[in-house]
């Protein structure tokens, strides 16, 4: 074989050699050399095509098949320009004899070679190249010689014109030329099909047929098969007036039911991918010789072929061959409309039926041609359902099979399933007829070609919506056949070495999983809503089931359901079906494994980059989101999914969940659609109801039993949603759903994305712990998802921003405790919930006298001036308040103090039908208003005391918050009432409902109030910033003596103050410094630079102690000195070491140990005898004595931080990688804190009872969230050595190709985190270091880019005072370096911002990401500053705040409440 290839080779490049040193000589006849270049490219296409390919393959044959001559010989004739350039130019023209002047040769004969050869090399030829805009006169030359000429020229003029058609705009620019052409060549092809040898002798037996041995049954047999062929030859030709007259008989009913019986029972043959030259006989589908063709049991391949392959010849071109020419030319033209009544008047249904008879035409090739054909006519419905009318779906299911027309059979009825009302007519066939076309399609699916197998999966995915279709493919178990569709695919494999495919491969393995996972949603559904049907008509009582108004869907239509409607269906399963109920679709596709793959499609398609992998991964999710019904479904969700090793994660397993928040998060695909999917999955699975239907009692197994499949089968519904939520939580669930409520892009998908994500977020809430969490989120604390609900992100998507809002309340009344919340509740917060029930609680309290005052004064202006005055003798008003020139009834609030609020005007209150409040000696007619007399209408806003049951008839009271005077109402006495009964709201009630709203609109509402004033609006003293230390050493002092906390004061008051004493620089310019650290004893720093030298510096003097010491080839990231100074421990970026441990000795450096793989080290705590490395998620312990391996801590689940930092506890005891605490002792693993950041794990606290993980700070003991710090988010944490406060560097930041700085540091108080100072460098910030007596600082400050930069210094800060605080005036230095060096500090001197005393109260002054534990309004409990910072009195209120922090206190208004003492010691300085 390897030779006869090579002598094809050999000949091809001689021919063109040869014709290369010719073809310029005058007279240079081209004919011979065109000829045999066909012939031989037409012996290697019949060889090519007895491989078997697939027939809908346009690829290159190279590519199809490297090993084919043809391919080989393309490529050898494509890469000679000249040759190609000649033949396209000049041999395809019509008159190049007589523009060479050679007149005696025939031109015909060298177009018919010319277009002979270029007929045989289209498959290697990409069209759009040669049929060119300017190649126009080339299709007018072939429009006309198709029109009329010579043959073969005019067969090959028509294929080349197919070829030509099937480009879009040529078809368009000759549209008028088609017009003429379609009709014609209908005609031309009814003429060569009269003319066709299958005709005429279509009743012929094949040769020798006699010398088979042949039983009498099997003559029987044969007979009554050729009997059935003839009458089903008949109807093939689809004769008009057996159209509608036969009727099939019983006899062949019986036959065909038996044949469906047998395929039915027999289909599970394995595919033959490529038919091979053999003289066994063919074998049907079902396994058995001869049923197909019951006279070709001892077939010979010779005759077989041409059923199953076929051939073609193109010279001479036989009538089969022109007739597949001329379908070819008519297949593009079959897609458009305007040329369908051709099709109709020239009757082309009949004509192609009769070429898809291969058993009578023997011609596969043919077949093939006119099922292409058939396929773009079925693009149009008209023609569709005629179609079906003329019984063609009978004549497309006896095409036989295995054959090359089988696949064309499979792009028809693709074609067919698209049209709906064709398809209704297929589901009223007889049952027999449908379930053969089921079996043909899962058939395709077995054993066809790739195309074959994309058509079949596409044709159910579009027809599993009708209900027949539907049980026919579960009743044939095509959900086990369409399964393996893509179960065996390379591509799909778990193995850690799986097949190596070419690009091609794998690309066509992709789409085949891509038509998969479509057809896999569509089944889903379309049972979901027979599911769905069934258990409404459960649900209806006996009288509504007999009802004729209960809609019934017919069984062949098609049952389609919008995405709303199919999330509906969902909760509706989730709510009626039992817990345990079965349900035979998911069940058969858990047995099958497909939830498992479909989980493995997802991760895998995170590396995949093909045009449809958005659409693969939504279908897939989609399948999810309906099987996550079933409880065994969300419990597999919870286990590993084994995937490759290089797959996503380093340890190569992953639980579900996983996978679909990445999904969820755009990971996998950054595609909408995609996210939104992935999110229904998550919320199906977390808001499903804790206690379902059957599912509140488990079951529990009596004896000891070790079967693993028992295991899961005790879980209640509610033991399922907590592994649910668990599973979620473990693998960051929560920020992945507060990442994305946060999304505005794309504009489109937003208000959707997040209204999914806040209402799997409302669902994951129903944790107790996940509410403990998210309730200290400031999202939740700081009024950020208030700001949410207010408007959506694109105005068009209101109502999904309705919906929002409707998950947000319920959201925040899940973690406010209370039950419901309306839609009214915009405002409402974790701090204004706070507040409503502090003025719930406040007891309210006034003065009686001030009262009497008021009524005194209204009974004045009434003109009763004996009843006030008896009053104010009776209850000794001594300073009674006599009527004024204002308008009566309207309080005027003046206090030089306090500033007048118009919100807090109140109109006085009018009574009817009252008893007397206070007891008087002597009785008194009760006042009526005179008729003329208005009142301000009071409207009560929330009642906090209770009433009386009894209440008078017609009694009413209103009250309004208005500053208009004219807003009166007349209240008249009822007749009826009497001063006998007991009223519903008495003057008490008044008066407290109106010191209740006026509490109630305080910023920071207090429960314990001293007496309230009626004559001055109340308003709740505002918290005033903690008082700063005093500068002066006395007062402080006194402070402490009066038992103020100066403690606090005193670290607020040094970590806010920096004085620049010292500046080290590199000895030369190359290079920057990149890290630094003390040495012990505070006289030497250690610094290491950016081409990996470790120098060691005089605190002192600045100069270099040390010679360059080579510690790594890279840049130096982290250095830690030993206790003791002997040990250096310092890591690099990358080469190896990647970290390293040194011995120091006399300022140098000895290299003790190397870690090659640890991307960050550090010492123990306590003993340092050993080091913690860090790679990855994995950390490990090592002995410093040995160097040997002690430990390796691998959390079981891990959170993936990007910069994770393994770090021992204060007592050695407990570890903390990657988010998860590890016991040292057992190395087991303890708890796993929830991920709420994509950067850090966190460090322990030096108290021992927290973990401070970037912003959020964490409860050891409880794993409770305690509280977060917004000024820590990505900053890298240091915490001073007396642990008395935190220094925050805020982390690198990557931007476009290089890195960038902060140039500020944060200090922040260690015990109740509140902000300090924030100290602006102007450089960039590297590294910061604090030695051990907190004296001083070490900045590590580079100017410029990270890989530009053009200063780098190293500077050394005294903590807790600044320059101008010195006493003396330092001494000018004579050295340049040294007056730089002052320069410079002196230019950082000016931005220091610094903001003191907001542990417990904000003063609005400070930056507003620093601004995040003030303002408590009880108890100090570090919430609302922000609030807070809204009316800015700050220490000018005159209300003073108890500086403790346990308790506030009010004093009058008319005066600060400060002794002189307390003034001058409580003075601001």
């Amino acid at each position: 074989m390897e030779n006869s290839s090579s002598d094809v080779m050999s000949e091809v490049i001689t021919l063109i050699h040869n014709w290369e040193e010719e073809h310029t000589q005058p007279n240079y006849d081209p004919v011979p050399t065109l000829t045999r270049l066909a012939e031989i490219i037409e012996v290697e296409t019949e060889n090519y095509l007895k491989t078997d390919p697939d027939p809908f393959d346009e690829r290159h044959p190279s590519r199809t098949d490297p090993n084919c001559n043809l391919g080989q010989i393309l490529k050898a004739l494509f890469r000679k320009d000249n040759f190609m350039n000649k033949f396209v130019s000049d041999y395809l023209r019509d008159t190049y004899y007589s523009r060479n002047n050679q007149t005696d040769k025939d031109v015909n004969q060298l177009n018919i070679a010319a277009y002979r050869l270029m007929l045989d090399i289209m498959p290697g030829i990409e069209t759009s190249v040669v049929f060119q805009p300017d190649m126009d006169s080339l299709i007018h030359r072939l429009i006309k010689w198709t029109t009329n000429s010579i043959e073969p020229l005019q067969s090959y003029a028509t294929g080349l014109l197919a070829a030509a058609m099937e480009i879009p705009d040529i078809a368009t620019r000759f549209r008028d030329s088609n017009a003429r052409l379609v009709p014609l060549l209908l005609q031309r092809l009814r003429r060569l099909q009269a003319n066709s040898d299958f005709i005429h002798n279509s009743s012929a037996s094949r040769p020798f047929a006699h010398f088979s041995a042949k039983s009498p049954r099997s003559d029987t047999t044969r007979t009554s098969s050729t009997s059935g062929r003839r009458v089903l030859g008949r109807e093939n030709g689809v004769s008009s007036a057996l159209r509608s007259s036969t009727i099939l008989s019983t006899e062949k009913s019986m036959e065909l039911e038996q044949v469906e019986t047998n395929s039915l029972e027999n289909n599970d043959e394995q595919p033959r991918k490529k038919l091979k030259l053999s003289t066994s006989p063919i074998r049907s589908p079902n396994g058995k010789v001869g049923q197909l063709f019951s006279e070709t049991s001892n077939s010979s391949w010779a005759e077989l072929e041409s059923f199953m392959i076929g051939s073609i010849q193109i010279f001479p071109p036989t009538l089969a061959t022109r007739q597949i020419l001329i379908l070819r030319y008519l297949t593009p033209m079959g897609e458009y409309q305007e040329f369908l009544s051709h099709v109709f008047e020239n009757q082309a249904l009949e004509l192609v039926l009769s070429y898809v008879n291969v058993k009578e035409t023997k011609e596969a090739r043919l077949a093939f041609e006119a099922l292409k054909y058939l396929a773009a006519l079925l693009c149009h419905k008209k023609f569709s359902i005629e179609f079906i009318n003329c019984r063609g779906l009978e004549t497309l299911l006896d095409v036989p099979r295995p054959s090359i027309a089988a696949t064309g059979v499979s792009m028809c009825l693709y074609y067919l399933g698209y049209c709906e009302e064709a398809m209704e007519r297929v589901c009223l066939l007889p049952k027999y007829i449908v379930s053969r076309l089921v079996n043909y399609a899962l058939w395709l699916l077995e054993c066809s070609h790739d195309s074959g197998r994309c058509h079949a999966t596409m044709f159910f995915g579009l027809t599993f919506q009708f209900k027949i279709i539907l049980e026919e493919f579960d009743s044939q178990d095509g959900l086990r056949k369409l399964h393996n569709v893509i179960s065996t695919l390379p591509n799909l494999s778990s193995e850690d070495s799986p097949p190596i495919l070419n690009e091609d491969a794998e690309c066509a393995a992709r789409q085949i999983v891509r038509h998969v996972c479509v057809a896999y949603k569509r089944y889903l559904e379309a049972h979901l809503y027979a599911k769905v049907e069934q258990i409404r008509r459960s649900q209806l009582r006996p009288n509504e089931r007999s009802a004729s108004t209960v809609p019934t869907q017919p069984s062949y239509k098609a049952c389609k359901s919008s995405p709303e409607e199919i999330q509906q269906q969902i909760d509706t399963l989730l709510q009626s079906m039992p817990f345990r109920a079965h349900w035979p679709p998911v069940d058969q596709l858990l047995k099958l494994g497909g939830i498992t793959l479909l989980l493995k499609i997802i991760a895998f398609a995170y590396e995949w980059n093909y045009s449809g992998r958005a659409e693969t991964v939504r279908s897939a999710l989609d399948v999810l989101a309906i099987a996550c019904v079933i409880p065994k479904v969300q419990l597999l969700f919870c286990d590993r999914v084994d995937l490759p090793e290089e797959t996503i994660t380093v340890d190569g397993v992953q639980t579900s969940i996983n996978i679909i928040l990445g999904a969820a998060d755009g990971e996998i695909v950054a595609d909408a659609d995609v996210q939104k999917a992935a999110l229904r999955v998550l919320v199906n699975c977390v808001c499903a109801p804790i206690n379902r239907v059957g599912g509140t009692v488990a079951r529990f197994s009596v004896g000891n039993t070790s079967s693993p499949s028992k295991k899961t089968k005790v879980k209640s519904s509610e033991e399922l949603i907590q592994k649910i939520w668990e599973s979620v939580r473990a693998n960051s669930g929560i920020m992945v759903f507060l990442q994305l409520m946060n999304v505005k892009t794309p504009i489109t998908d937003a208000d959707c994305i997040r209204t999914l994500a806040c209402k799997a977020l409302a669902g994951l809430a129903r944790s107790e712990t996940v509410r403990q969490i998210v309730s200290k989120l400031p999202m939740f604390t700081n009024g950020h998802l208030q700001n949410l609900m207010r408007d959506p992100i694109l105005q068009e998507k209101r109502q999904e921003h309705v919906l929002f809002q409707k998950y947000a309340l319920e959201l925040l009344g899940r973690l406010s405790g209370k039950a419901k919340h309306t839609g009214k509740d915009l405002d409402v917060s974790l701090i204004n919930i706070h507040r409503a029930n502090v003025v719930a609680q406040t007891k309210i309290q006034f003065n009686d006298r001030q009262l009497l005052q008021l009524i005194h004064q209204h009974l004045a202006s009434r003109g009763l001036t004996e009843t006030a005055t008896l009053l104010q003798k009776e209850a000794h008003l001594s300073n009674a308040i006599v009527p004024s020139s204002h308008p009566p009834n309207k309080f005027r609030y003046v206090s030089p103090t306090t500033p007048s609020r118009a919100r807090l005007t109140f109109s006085s209150p009018m009574i009817r039908n009252l008893t007397p409040v206070i007891p008087q000696p002597h009785s008194a007619e009760p006042t009526t208003p005179t008729p003329g007399s208005k009142t301000n209408p009071i409207k009560i806003i929330k009642k906090s005391v209770p009433t009386p049951s009894t209440t008078p008839q017609n009694s009413r009271l209103q009250k309004q918050i208005s500053n208009d005077p004219h807003m009166k109402v007349i209240m008249p006495l009822a007749e009826d009432s009497t001063s006998s009964i007991e009223p519903r709201i008495t003057l008490d009630s008044i008066i407290t409902e109106y010191l209740t709203n006026q509490h109630a609109l305080c910023k920071n509402p207090m429960a314990t109030c001293p007496q309230f004033n009626l004559f001055v609006p109340h308003k709740c003293p505002d918290p005033k910033p903690r008082i700063s230390t005093a500068n002066n050493f006395v007062m402080r002092s006194a402070r402490r003596q009066m038992g103020y906390n100066c403690k606090s004061m005193d670290r607020k008051l040094i970590h806010s103050r920096f004085c620049p004493v010292q500046t080290i620089r590199l000895p030369s310019n190359d290079g920057f410094f990149t890290c630094a650290k003390f040495m012990p004893g505070d006289q030497m720093i250690v610094v290491g630079d950016y081409s990996g030298q470790v120098r060691f510096f005089n605190t002192n003097t600045g100069e270099c102690k040390s010679t360059d010491l080579s510690a790594h080839d890279s840049c130096v990231v982290h250095l830690e000195p030993s206790l003791d100074g002997k040990l250096l421990l310092t890591s690099s970026t990358w080469g190896k070491p990647l970290s390293a441990l040194f011995a120091v000795r006399n300022m140098d450096i000895d290299m003790k140990q190397q870690f090659d793989d640890e991307d960050h080290v550090e010492f123990s705590k306590v003993m340092q005898d050993r080091i913690l490395g860090t790679k990855g998620e994995s950390a490990t312990i090592y002995d410093i004595a040995t160097g040997r391996e002690i430990q390796r801590l691998i959390p079981s689940i891990s959170n993936q931080y990007t910069k994770n930092k393994a770090t021992f506890s204060h007592t050695d005891e407990l570890v903390l990688s990657d988010g998860v605490l590890f016991d040292v002792a057992s190395g087991k693993q303890i708890h796993k804190l929830d991920k709420l950041n994509q950067t850090q794990s966190g460090v322990f606290h030096p108290n021992g009872l927290e973990i401070v993980s970037n912003t959020e700070v964490w409860d050891i003991r409880t794993f409770h969230l305690l509280r977060t710090v917004p000024a820590l988010n990505q900053c890298q944490v240091l915490f001073t050595s007396m642990n008395s406060a935190i220094y925050a560097i805020a982390m690198e930041q990557k931007v476009e190709d290089d890195t960038t700085f902060d140039s500020s540091f944060k200090t922040i108080d260690a015990s109740d985190y509140s902000s300090i100072a924030t100290m602006d460098v102007k450089r960039n910030i590297y590294d910061l270091a604090v030695n051990v007596f907190d004296t001083q600082i070490a900045i590590v400050e580079n100017q410029g880019l990270y890989h530009s930069v053009q200063e780098s210094v190293v500077r050394l800060y005294d903590v807790g005072r600044r320059r101008d605080d010195e006493d003396e005036q330092e001494e000018e230095d004579d050295e340049e370096d040294m007056d730089e060096s002052d320069d410079d500090a002196s230019d950082t001197e000016g931005p220091i911002i610094v903001e003191v005393g907001r542990s417990g109260s904000g003063d609005g002054g400070g930056d507003d990401e620093n601004n995040d534990n003030g303002g408590a309004a009880e108890g100090g409990d570090g919430e609302g500053d922000e609030e807070n910072d809204d009316d800015g009195n700050g220490s000018d209120s005159d209300s003073w705040t108890d500086v403790s922090g346990d308790s506030d206190d009010s004093f009058g208004n008319d005066s600060s409440g400060l002794s002189e003492l307390e003034e001058l010691l409580f003075s601001d300085y």
